[in-house]
């Protein structure tokens, strides 16, 4: 178990020191957290939580992980997209035209600041040109969905948010 540990660390450190730094610059008005502190550094948060499947450069892996470029669920209903990134989604989604079945797991963990730059960097970032993302979107969502699973994929997720109109 040692040894695989050690193997994926080194794995990272591989991949933060050779991976490609000329996608976007992160967005210059990133949400900051409490009053008189700095805002999260979306790019870097994005490339801790994100990029080791959607890649640096938004594009996903083929067959593996959708894109998050050009996607409708990072550009479109905010609120669908805050409950994806605090709970996750396990099962089937169509991205721009393209099945995939796997698991995005759930960032509940990070704070309402940090999860708010990374949505707002997403949705501003490679051919995504949508509006910043609130941490007070991230709170609200978060005290008002009790979820302890996972979505069950793009079904359920539209299911819930056609309920919510």
């Amino acid at each position: 178990m040692a040894a695989g540990l050690a193997l994926a660390l080194l794995a990272a450190t591989g991949y933060l020191l050779l991976a490609d730094r000329s996608g976007p610059p992160a967005p210059q008005d990133a949400p900051s957290g409490r009053a008189g502190t700095a805002a999260p550094n979306a790019m870097l948060l994005f490339t801790l939580h994100c990029a080791s499947c959607h890649q640096t450069s938004g594009e996903g892996v083929p067959a593996m992980f959708p894109p998050l470029a050009g996607s409708e669920w990072v550009t479109g209903d905010e609120r669908m997209l805050a409950n994806i990134l605090l709970h996750g989604v396990e099962g089937e989604m169509s991205v721009k035209g393209v099945r995939y079945k796997g698991t995005m797991p759930a960032f509940w963990r990070l704070s309402d600041a940090e999860l708010a730059a990374v949505a707002t960097y997403a949705r501003a970032s490679w051919s995504n040109r949508a509006p910043p993302v609130s941490a007070e979107l991230f709170a609200t969502e978060r005290a008002r969905a009790a979820r302890d699973k996972p979505f069950a994929g793009e079904a359920e997720l539209r299911r819930v948010f056609a309920r919510a109109r």
